[in-house]
């Protein structure tokens, strides 16, 4: 195991960057940027890992991703430049002049640096109030502004204050850029096409026009929506999230919704004491189209009122057949799922699909599954879009692949782009890696070749993610379903949306983390393998010389 593990854990990416030799980080970088459009803070993250790694004899190998990331960096923060000094901008002439102009008005450096360093995971409100008194006193405060601007993001807020903020003539068109992305991201469409209507046509770069993409989309203009993400391609082709989108667009996928009623279908849900959240679990799953799949419902040890409560709800499924089972104790997520699949009614069924007890699903979700799954008899798993519940929606999960496999480092990719709101970016289909188990759909084939979830992660995490590697390692695939999106009411990972972390449970996650790495360590070739490289839908001969 990397000696450096518990800084990569604190730290996250930039740790887990710093642990790579130059090679490494270059092949990091294009695998996240080949499968996430890259967004502020991922972009400033690769930037300066490689302004502190490539020098001397790397700086060759690191000039076109630089450049890369430097243009992709004053695209989508331009008042972050500032924090980008030295060489990498010395050659810029219009970036030194804007960073000039941003250190003219910053007017309290101090303050700013302390609210800088806040954490608006946490403390979004808190910065938010101190940033809007900085403007209010100096009105043309542009990285304070900036920063606000970022802080109402995380807030998932209109920004209100924008009349009180002169932005220095020089800066306009940037933070118009801004604002249309913070609008357009959180789909507040007309605000959005009234500002990209007034962008110049210098600044409808790729990054702007994948944002406007969705944005004509969600308006109800497709065609608009195509040329937005074919421009965008033909000024950046490794995008290739909006490839699959483009794709998407251009052929509508289409949907079976008389599979469910044609496949039988095992559906498992276990519980451990959420009475009320898995109430509103299992009235959604009801709602839902899921033919004559049966239904069963796994209560884990419980001692509040989830077994009335399941059977209360056994009159939403009066034509399938439904299941109580109740044990004495919790056994854990990875041998209740055990449990559940060794049934005979599982083991007889076509597909078998496990939610979580804190989801909340969509009518056409089993539609959707059964048909990618139907389509080639290699998938094995089939896995969705998560968002946490509110409006505007957030990303929590899409797809996940293999990030390091090195002797002594395992780190699977980042769930999904950090804080991104659901705009419709990512509904598309492809396939990856690992799915989130809060809702997805097994082959009952692939669980004859992967038949148990593995005890050793109990009582939760990491489990659902091991099995999707170990079907991959069998010869499975996964199938990411954008289409499909699905409410986790609770992220049972380290990272929730509002960032309040249970310590017991990270302590878990850091101990399965480490299992796993021992678990997976006789293969780490094959692991490698198991990047989203080679899944993609374009070649390095249509890359026209990106990096």
């Amino acid at each position: 195991m990397h000696k450096d593990y518990f800084r990569i854990l604190s730290e996250g990416l930039s740790g887990e960057l710093a642990s790579l030799p130059p090679a490494e980080v270059l092949r990091h970088f294009e695998n996240y940027r080949h499968n996430f459009l890259l967004d502020r803070s991922l972009a400033i993250c690769y930037l300066n890992r490689f302004l502190s790694a490539f020098n001397g004899e790397h700086a060759d190998l690191a000039r076109v991703p630089l450049e890369y990331l430097l243009d992709k960096c004053l695209q989508l923060s331009p008042f972050d430049i500032v924090n980008m000094r030295g060489a990498a901008i010395a050659a810029m002439p219009e970036a030194a002049i804007k960073a000039e102009i941003l250190d003219k008005t910053n007017f309290e450096p101090e303050t700013f640096k302390m609210i800088l360093g806040m954490d608006l995971g946490r403390e979004a409100e808190d910065a938010s109030e101190f940033l809007r008194k900085l403007i209010a006193v100096y009105p043309t405060y542009t990285q304070a502004a900036g920063l606000l601007l970022q802080a109402d993001a995380y807030l998932g807020r209109a920004p209100d204050w924008v009349s009180v903020f002169k932005c220095p003539r020089r800066l306009q068109d940037d933070f118009h850029g801004m604002l249309f992305r913070h609008d357009a991201a959180m789909n507040r469409t007309g605000e959005a096409a009234r500002l990209w209507d007034q962008l110049p046509e210098p600044a409808k770069r790729e990054v702007n026009l994948n944002f406007a993409a969705e944005m004509r989309r969600a308006m109800g203009d497709a065609a608009d929506a195509i040329d937005c993400y074919e421009r965008s391609l033909a000024l950046d082709p490794s995008q290739s999230a909006a490839r699959f989108r483009l794709g998407e667009l251009r052929s509508p996928s289409e949907k079976d919704a008389t599979l469910p009623a044609k496949r039988s279908t095992a559906i498992c849900l276990y519980s451990y004491n959420k009475s009320n959240v898995l109430r509103e679990t299992l009235e959604s799953l009801a709602a839902s189209n899921i033919g004559r799949a049966s239904v069963t419902v796994l209560l884990n040890g419980c001692t509040d009122d989830s077994s009335a409560m399941a059977e209360q709800t056994r009159a939403l499924f009066p034509n399938n057949p439904y299941e109580i089972i109740t044990l004495p104790v919790n056994i854990g997520a990875p041998a209740a799922r055990n449990w559940l699949i060794d049934r005979p009614e599982s083991r007889a069924a076509d597909y078998v699909a496990f939610l979580d007890d804190d989801v909340e699903v969509p009518r056409d979700w089993l539609e959707w599954f059964l048909t990618v799954a139907e389509r080639d008899p290699a998938v094995g798993v089939v896995g969705c879009k998560v968002v946490f519940p509110g409006e505007p929606a957030m990303l929590q999960f899409l797809y996940r692949y293999v990030g390091v496999a090195t002797p002594d480092l395992l780190k699977l990719s980042l769930p999904a782009p950090d804080r991104q709101f659901d705009n419709g970016t990512y509904d598309f289909i492809r396939e990856t890696r690992s799915v989130m188990g809060c809702l997805h759909l097994f082959r009952a084939a692939a669980l004859r070749d992967v038949p148990t979830f593995d005890i050793r992660f109990s009582p939760s995490q990491v489990d659902d993610m091991d099995h999707d590697l170990c079907l991959c390692l069998a010869g499975w695939k996964a199938m990411y379903c954008g289409l499909v999106s699905c409410v986790h009411k609770q992220s049972s990972g380290v990272g929730m949306r509002s960032d309040h972390g249970d310590i017991a449970r990270v302590g878990n996650v850091i101990g399965n983390d480490i299992k796993l790495y021992y678990k997976h360590l006789p293969h780490f070739a094959q692991l490698a393998g198991l990047d989203n490289l080679s899944l993609l839908p374009w070649t390095q001969s249509n890359e026209k010389g990106q990096a």
